[in-house]
């Protein structure tokens, strides 16, 4: 029988919800990583990173007596076992006639991935595991569907309400990207009247920046190389975020506008790295209008092409009204290149040298600041937090840090 086989018939045997160990080793447990998402589509987007880059840690490390399974649902189907090409390093929704897992005394659920629209319709099957003697462990990457749900389509708000309230009533932990991120839950659990578990712990663990760790997309295709070659030629400011209400890219057109207007010799180039996504139609339509030799927009970039980037760009820029972490700014800054972020709280988390932080985003105050930072050194390459500090701390998180040995 191959790996996948092995790993099918150990995490669906009965054994689990009949309450017998007798087909277990004394000891043994299971880590069962919810990969839902990214198994049925690799979007590539900031999220999507952070579970691929996790989930391959975590499968490269010496786990002892613990076994890393993948696990995926569907909005019709429960938890089964997923696909999973070490090869590749690919992951692949469950075959539709999979049998759903059982789980018990002494298993981890892990919700990786974020699936909102998911996990509020199998309920009932996380209830059963946590009968049984499983945990429930559930990554949190923000609250701003339910802060700012005017940043979001309803549905995502709808599906996020939804979720959140699985994590009040069934999650033993909730683990959070940030300090600010604990403290939003912490205050929304304070707040809200919903049905709740008394206690739900809330570590905290930090993400890495190294884009090159995360089983890294390739390919880089002409207008890609246009822009490597433009960031070559010119001083260059990068930007890198989904086109949504809350990522700022209208304040950073009407920044760089003004300066295109005002400083025509002296403006940087611009390069925005970011899918088409919601309420942002018309600023998508000013940024295809806009595009020249001053300005780049790179709706489809792999990963390669982004750390080609990253290395070029005199600065980068992160302008977004609402994060839970700032996942653009630490890859910047292992990169060696300058940051200018908007002063949030979750980014003063992540204070460095070479990241400044800006307070005014009218036009000229915004432009002038941009300015002022290109003329400030580079920082040395920092090289904090690489994505196996990020595994082993979630690892400590979940208490299996004691029964864990990392692989070189």
């Amino acid at each position: 029988m191959n790996w996948f086989g092995r790993l099918l018939e150990r995490a669906t045997s009965p054994f689990a919800a009949a309450g017998k160990r007798s087909h277990r080793p004394v000891g043994a447990r299971r880590l069962l990583v919810d990969v839902s998402t990214i198994a049925q589509h690799d979007a590539g987007t900031g999220i999507q990173r952070v579970v691929r880059a996790i989930w391959l840690h975590l499968h490269r490390m010496d786990l002892g007596d613990i076994e890393l399974l993948p696990v995926a649902a569907t909005v019709r189907r429960g938890y089964s076992i997923a696909g999973f090409d070490p090869q590749s390093g690919r992951l692949s929704l469950p075959e539709s006639r999979a049998p759903l897992v059982q789980a018990g005394e002494g298993d981890l659920f892990l919700g990786l991935d974020l699936a909102a629209h998911r996990l509020a319709r199998h309920e009932r099957q996380l209830k059963r595991w946590r009968k049984a003697g499983a945990s429930l462990n559930i990554m949190v990457y923000d609250l701003l569907p339910l802060r700012h749900p005017e940043w979001f389509p309803k549905s995502t708000s709808r599906n996020f309400a939804r979720w959140i309230g699985v994590l009040a009533r069934c999650a033993d932990r909730a683990i959070c990207i940030s300090h600010q991120v604990a403290s939003d839950l912490d205050g929304w659990l304070a707040e809200t009247a919903a049905p709740r578990r008394e206690e739900i712990a809330m570590p905290v663990i930090p993400l890495s920046g190294a884009v090159e760790a995360t089983n890294p997309t390739s390919g880089i295709g002409d207008k890609g190389r246009d822009a490597v070659m433009w960031a070559e030629r010119v001083r260059t400011v990068l930007m890198v975020g989904t086109i949504e209400p809350r990522k700022g890219h209208d304040c950073v057109l009407d920044a760089m506008t003004h300066l295109w207007e005002t400083q025509p010799e002296a403006a940087p180039h611009l390069v925005v790295v970011g899918q088409p996504g919601w309420r942002t139609e018309s600023v998508q339509a000013r940024m295809a209008a806009l595009e020249s030799t001053q300005f780049t927009w790179l709706s489809r970039a792999s990963d390669e092409l982004l750390g080609a980037l990253y290395e070029r760009a005199a600065l980068v820029i992160v302008p977004s009204r609402g994060e839970g972490f700032g996942l653009p700014i630490v890859e910047a800054l292992r990169q060696g290149r300058k940051v200018l972020a908007r002063d949030l709280p979750v980014f003063r988390e992540l204070e460095r040298p070479g990241l400044s932080y800006f307070t005014d985003d009218a036009p000229a105050a915004l432009s002038a600041r941009i300015m002022a930072t290109l003329e400030q050194s580079d920082p040395e390459p920092w090289t904090g937090d690489g994505w196996d500090d990020s595994a082993l701390a979630l690892l400590n998180a979940l208490n299996l840090c004691a029964a864990v040995d990392p692989v070189s």
